[in-house]
Order: structure tokens, then C-alpha cells, then sequence
């Protein structure tokens, strides 16, 4: 990013330390949709990220 410049666009939903978290909880048996409710993200989003191979 140039200096003086603000970011533009939308924050992400997801930060760096929440992927492992989610496929360490859905490899442990948990539900994606109760996962992404225990990390406070949508479960659109958690499976996004786990089919991106992000988490």
C-alpha cells in the first residue's frame, strides 16, 4: 500500500489464527456450522475456508 493512502474495501471476515481453530474443531467431529457459530463467523465463510485450503 502507498503511504497516505487508507485501505480501501471490506475488513476480512476471518483473521490469520481462526483457520487451524476452525479445522482443528471440525476434525475433532464438530459441526462446521457450530464451529463458524463458536468462532463468531458466518458458515458461508467457514466453508469458504476450508474448501480455499486456508484452514
Amino acid at each position: 500500500m502507498l503511504p497516505g493512502k487508507k485501505h480501501i474495501g471490506r475488513p476480512q471476515a476471518i483473521g490469520p489464527a481462526e483457520p487451524a481453530t476452525l479445522r482443528r474443531l471440525v476434525d475433532e467431529g464438530v459441526s462446521v456450522t457450530e464451529a463458524a457459530r463458536t468462532l463468531k463467523i458466518g458458515r458461508s465463510t467457514a466453508y469458504d475456508a476450508l474448501r480455499c485450503g486456508v484452514a
